[in-house]
């Protein structure tokens, strides 16, 4: 028997209509050779509603109870889509991370998976019935139930796949696949059909949404084959798998990151490397650093985080801030071999240069170019790049 896992997100699992539809779905891919495991997240805006009730409790709520809250919206999920599909002659049970056997550290809110030991979802399998399973979450090795943090379910779909070795990991979103740029900005962005999971990581840590980059690590370090496609129909989607290096250097896609607001701190290279290590306890996310000789430019993925970023500055006493930015645009441009490409970096300075566009700093990595720029140039420049670039560079 082959497995196959699926993960819905919440837009497609927004109304009983749609839980429905999903059910339908899996009823008619449900066959004789196939065995079904299917990861969900919480209904549409569940989780957000959920957060907003904490908050009119309390203004800093304890993270362990906020996990025991939050986990709630996937387990509504869960067994709404396992009524259904047994309404359409499909047996099916329903489990959630803890009985899932997704083995988590005890960080709360943004937990970290350790180990996974499915053997009950396995059992089911063998019994012929489709497994549905809460995304988002798991349980410590103290039995606290625990939340894996932005982008968890597709975490958990991923993760299974591994553990139960399964052919593929389908992750179902709003669109039909990894596009070139975003389509809602970029009207000549075209699906791409296979794409490398490295350069699916570089996309994921550069803004693109589709994926998340913790699923796409797991993915690379467990080699789990996944395909991204529509909830709303049966097209093929991009499969995202390892592909040998390609020769050719070559631009595969163009993703933005917006609003960022960077930090250009003075002070010695021992208290840089303190900072950032409370910045990580304090979960606040960096989008990208860099250290100088007695510099640090930091630049913070969430705007919100600014006060934070402030407070802990105010009480770290030892730095000085002497440069902040906000609203800055990160323009990435993903492919092969474009580390070091002077001539490629050179072309896109002059395209940006004639059409009035000031870059305001450049980032280099093996599969990836960023450009930070002012967020009122950022449609434009997406547009000009793709145009000029989603191309063989000679």
């Amino acid at each position: 028997m082959q497995i196959i896992v699926k993960k819905f997100g919440g837009t497609s699992l927004g109304s009983i209509e749609k839980i429905k539809k999903i059910a339908k779905r899996i009823a008619d891919e449900k066959d004789s050779i196939t065995q079904i495991v299917v990861v969900v997240s919480a209904m549409g805006e569940t989780t957000n509603q959920l957060f907003d009730l904490a908050y009119l409790i309390s203004e800093k709520p304890c993270q362990r109870e906020l996990d025991m809250l939050l986990t709630a919206g996937e387990r509504i999920s869960m067994s709404l889509l396992s009524l259904a599909l047994n309404e359409n002659g499909i047996s099916s049970i329903s489990f959630t991370g803890s009985q899932s056997g997704i083995i988590t550290d005890n960080k709360h809110g943004n937990a970290r998976i350790q180990n996974v030991s499915a053997f009950r979802i396995r059992d089911e399998l063998n019994k012929g019935k489709v497994v549905i399973v809460a995304g988002f979450q798991g349980v410590s090795g103290q039995k606290e139930v625990t939340t894996l943090g932005r982008g968890g379910s597709d975490t958990t779909a991923v993760a299974l796949a591994s553990y139960l070795k399964a052919i593929k990991c389908e992750i179902f979103t709003d669109v039909d696949g990894i596009f070139t740029a975003d389509p809602r900005i970029v009207d000549q962005a075209t699906k791409i059909e296979q794409l490398d999971s490295d350069l699916m990581l570089a996309l994921s840590t550069s803004g693109a949404s589709v994926l998340h980059v913790r699923a796409v690590e797991f993915a690379i370090t467990y080699g789990v084959a996944i395909e991204v496609k529509s909830s709303f129909n049966n097209n093929t989607g991009t499969q995202i798998y390892r592909i040998k290096e390609m020769e050719e250097k070559k631009i595969q896609a163009i993703t933005k990151y917006s609003p960022l607001t960077s930090y250009r701190f003075k002070g010695e290279i021992l208290s840089f490397s303190k900072l950032l290590n409370l910045l990580e306890k304090s979960y606040i996310e960096i989008f990208n650093y860099e250290i100088f000789s007695h510099e640090l430019l930091i630049i913070l993925q969430d705007k919100s985080d600014s006060n934070k970023i402030v407070d802990i500055i105010s009480n770290f006493g030892i730095l000085e801030l002497i440069d902040m930015k906000e609203n800055l645009s990160a323009i990435t441009l993903v492919g092969v071999k474009l580390w070091n490409n002077t001539k490629l970096i050179v072309r896109i300075s002059q395209l940006l240069q004639e059409n009035q566009v000031e870059i305001i700093r450049i980032y280099h990595s093996h599969a990836s170019i960023t450009l930070l720029v002012d967020v009122q140039n950022e449609h434009k420049t997406v547009n000009l790049l793709h145009d000029k670039l989603i191309q063989r560079i000679k």
